[in-house]
């Protein structure tokens, strides 16, 4: 579980910090605010560190249609991107990620990881310091000759890594933003599928490669929003492409159920399979191949991050997506510009969960609790969550919270 998350010098976040996850109520977090506030670009930087202990900056770049020079702020114009990770893992504790990405370089030439205080990971001078398993109880390697994209994680075998470095790049090098997700693109045939990609271009292929038991799951959850709903199917075609259709019976249960290919299928089911997939399962096939040649394995999905949850879903549906987001038994982040999405959240929850980004006088994203700042606080006492949002000014909110006191930082 990510519980603190600081960047420096990605797109519009400058000396960026999300709130820290309380304890208790720490596996949903919902980001509020003005277009151009930065919400997607938060989503992007958890995905960066993603592909940056992957080894595979280039491969994202290239998805996204991106420059190298797109990724790092206009407000600073230099090279390194900072940034600060930090997890809780189950049997391990406390794993505080650091490093120093070289945006010309396109990989981290400062990094360090700890575990409960203890380093197991340092880049030196020149040298690469890590700590082994119990086979293996240290490696060093000389940085001199050392080929990699990305972070220094990516060069690493884990079953030669200490528990908490092994982790850590399981966690981290499964975070994916779903900042792009098309009905248009999930109607897509495709050949592979260990992901849904960043569009759900590869959908068919991510649902063809479940398990079973990972598909009745789906289905069931899929019929507590769409009744009509009898199953899903994907059928590997000729050279690989895998097809997927749905089925539905109406009111008449003497009919043949009424089969629709993926081209019909409607847009809202189309989002709500998607994401319930993604917080359901795990990732399935191999993920990719690094700058090291070597092909990583299918790990589960500890996080997973999806922008404007709301898009092409009506309410009654909305309200039971937000549930299974609640009960998901993984981090969730969203973003949403939806008031309803907030009203159904809990009060106990929102207070929590809703984070309000805005931009300061200086153009930089930055991040506050909505219901640490007074008018919010008055107002819920009152009001829905929701209905706090929609009576808000949001333009007069950054003044509010620039006067709120700084707490320690991480």
């Amino acid at each position: 579980m990510i519980r603190s998350f600081y960047i420096d010098n990605f797109k519009s976040l400058v000396d960026f910090r999300l709130p820290p996850a309380p304890h208790e109520l720490g596996v949903f977090t919902c980001l509020v605010g003005l277009n151009g506030a930065g919400k997607s670009t938060v989503l992007q930087a958890f995905d960066f560190l993603g592909h940056l202990a992957r080894g595979d900056i280039e491969g994202w770049l290239r998805e996204r249609e991106w420059n190298k020079s797109d990724i790092t702020s206009r407000f600073l114009k230099k090279q390194l991107i900072t940034f600060r990770l930090e997890l809780e893992i189950a049997g391990i504790g406390s794993v505080l990620w650091e490093g120093a990405y070289n945006a010309s370089l396109q990989r981290c030439t400062a990094e360090s990881v700890h575990a409960d205080g203890m380093e197991v990971l340092k880049i030196g001078e020149h040298f690469l310091s890590v700590a082994g398993s119990d086979r293996d109880p240290s490696l060093t390697y000389q940085l001199h000759g050392l080929a990699y994209q990305g972070s220094t994680l990516s060069l690493l075998k884990a079953d030669k890594l200490d528990p908490a470095l092994q982790a850590l790049k399981e966690s981290v090098g499964n975070l994916r933003s779903l900042d792009m997700l098309s009905p248009q693109s999930m109607r897509r045939r495709a050949k592979e599928g260990g992901d849904i990609g960043y569009g759900g271009e590869r959908l068919s292929a991510y649902l063809h490669g479940l398990s079973k038991p990972a598909q009745v799951q789906l289905l069931e959850t899929l019929k507590q929003f769409y009744p009509q709903l009898r199953d899903w199917t994907t059928t590997a075609l000729r050279s690989g492409w895998k097809d997927l259709r749905v089925n539905e019976r109406y009111q008449d249960a003497s009919r043949k159920p009424l089969e629709t290919a993926a081209r019909q299928i409607n847009d809202g089911l189309l989002r709500v399979l998607a994401v319930v997939s993604q917080v359901q399962t795990p990732a399935a096939p191999p993920l990719g191949t690094g700058s090291t040649g070597t092909v990583a394995t299918a790990l589960p999905r500890s996080c997973v991050l999806f922008d404007e949850i709301e898009n092409g879903i009506n309410p009654e549906v909305m309200q039971r997506l937000v549930e299974v987001l609640l009960k998901a038994e993984r981090q969730v982040i969203v973003t949403t510009h939806s008031p309803l999405v907030l009203n159904f959240l809990p009060d106990a929850v929102a207070r929590e969960a809703v984070v309000l980004l805005y931009r300061n006088d200086a153009g930089h994203t930055r991040a506050v609790r909505m219901f640490d700042l007074p008018s919010a606080q008055q107002r819920l006492r009152l009001l829905g969550p929701g209905e706090v949002f929609v009576d808000l000014a949001l333009n007069d909110l950054p003044a509010e919270a620039a006067s709120l006191p700084v707490g320690p930082q991480p």
